[in-house]
């Protein structure tokens, strides 16, 4: 290592250990006072001989998630809490596991396989609004829960065939239990360890255990009566490994699904969130989108067929996700000293890909915290640097169900948009909380408006 190398990168005066305060509370907005005090490579003392570092330019990003990949791992504050409701699964495991993982599970997110899927996702959808047709027009609903119920719905059936989203769903409370737990422990740095037997560790336990059971009960039924169904578990039960025939384990198909189910409706659905925000704020992009719907749709349904037509539709959930990427920040430990624009990165450090601020970077957007689907016309995108822009992150462990999430969303924007108007209710608090996803902290109240 050179000497230049050594050097450390701007730094912020004192240990974060006595001011944790704020960081707990609300860490997007230290992050992001951080990033405008000391620019886009900030070192951040935990206590001595810890850091945090926080990376906020493309070339950054690309560095620790795609070039050196390899010298990154995903850190333990983040995998502990995952593992706890998972096992060992593609979203936390590393080396040979994660690829071994990854090249089995890949074949079921290919587009021909993706594309049996539409039509799940618009009936889903489709029995979803028959519940909001029956609401008297103008009745206010929280816009973040109901997409939030819907893609759990949609989680539930493309996955097992199975209605989690419903109250009365034992899988569903199980899930919803266990994914509560999840947050959080990923939330509070110091928490009662899990063989102490308080009653939230006591209900994690029980929903773990009810959870594994059904989802289990399920893979077995499967194997005693194999049916040629088209969900992503039995794409999984049927997936081989090229070199050695070998299939999943029952074992890992169930940490896959749960992982899946856990990937697969919160991030979807914090993003349709601000996307109903953004669009209530925003009357002349409505008008866009609507004309869009129209041309192409004209009333029916959309088909997978008939998805890549819809390219402003798709060009608003892209622009969405630039102002409120679910994975807000991106967390990685380095494996051995490294270093980035010549400042060294020590082993062991914890290193924040920061996702919100490369987002709005005034260096490779205009006028960043403004709404403009426009960002994502094809010229300008290609005038861009790769990690400009990457809410499902990057490199080799770039997110498996990017295009699932994706065809999710542009399905559920042209159904509802072209069902019903959403109007923001005034005079609210809209906040962001950061604890996990990028959520909207207090919901998002609107009116619901029939369209004719």
């Amino acid at each position: 290592m050179t000497v230049q190398s050594r050097k450390s990168p701007p730094t912020h005066p004192g240990y974060l250990v006595f001011n944790s305060k704020e960081i707990k509370e609300n860490p997007l907005n230290f992050y992001n006072r951080m990033w405008k005090e000391y620019g886009d490579l900030v070192r951040l003392p935990i206590m001595p001989n810890y850091s945090i570092y926080l990376l906020a330019h493309p070339s950054y990003a690309e560095h620790v998630l795609s070039t050196h990949q390899e010298l990154y791992a995903k850190p333990d504050i983040v995998n502990k809490p995952f593992n706890l409701m998972m096992g060992e699964s593609i979203l936390t495991s590393e080396g040979d596991f994660w690829l071994k993982h990854r090249r089995l599970m890949q074949p079921a997110f290919h587009m021909k396989q993706l594309a049996k899927l539409a039509d799940v996702m618009v009936s889903c959808t489709e029995s979803f609004l028959q519940e909001w047709e029956k609401k008297p027009d103008g009745e206010v609903i929280d816009i973040a829960e109901e997409t939030l119920r819907l893609t759990l719905k949609i989680a539930g059936q493309t996955l097992f065939s199975k209605d989690i989203s419903d109250e009365d769903s034992v899988l569903g409370q199980a899930f919803r239990t266990g994914y509560e737990f999840i947050n959080y422990k990923m939330n509070n740095l110091w928490t009662e360890p899990l063989w102490i037997p308080t009653s939230r560790n006591q209900g994690f336990r029980q929903a773990k255990q009810t959870l594994d059971k059904l989802v289990l009960d399920i893979i077995n039924s499967r194997r005693q009566n194999p049916q040629n169904r088209q969900d992503l578990l039995s794409m999984l039960m049927s997936a081989q490994d090229e070199e050695t025939g070998e299939r999943m384990s029952d074992k890992q198909l169930l940490s896959e699904a749960i992982t899946l189910l856990v990937a697969g409706h919160e991030t979807v659905a914090s993003g349709l969130a601000w996307t109903w925000y953004l669009l209530a704020e925003n009357p002349n992009i409505i008008e866009q989108l609507q004309s869009e719907l129209r041309r192409v749709l004209n009333g029916s349904n959309p088909s997978f067929e008939k998805l890549p037509q819809l390219e402003y539709t798709r060009r608003v959930f892209d622009e969405t996700l630039r102002l409120y990427p679910p994975a807000w920040a991106m967390p990685r430990t380095s494996k051995q000293d490294d270093q980035i624009q010549g400042y060294l990165i020590p082993k062991n450090s914890l290193i924040t890909v920061a996702a919100f601020m490369i987002h709005r970077h005034p260096e490779f957007w205009e006028n960043p915290d403004q709404f403009n689907p426009d960002n994502f016309l094809p010229e300008k995108v290609n005038q861009k640097p790769n990690f400009a822009y990457f809410p499902f992150g990057g490199g080799k462990r770039i997110c498996i169900g990017k295009s699932f999430a994706l065809m999710e969303a542009t399905i559920i924007i042209a159904l509802i948009s072209q069902r019903f108007k959403l109007e923001l209710l005034p005079n609210q608090n809209i906040e962001i909380d950061p604890t996990f996803t990028l959520r909207p902290k207090n919901g998002i109240k609107v009116k619901l408006w029939k369209r004719n």
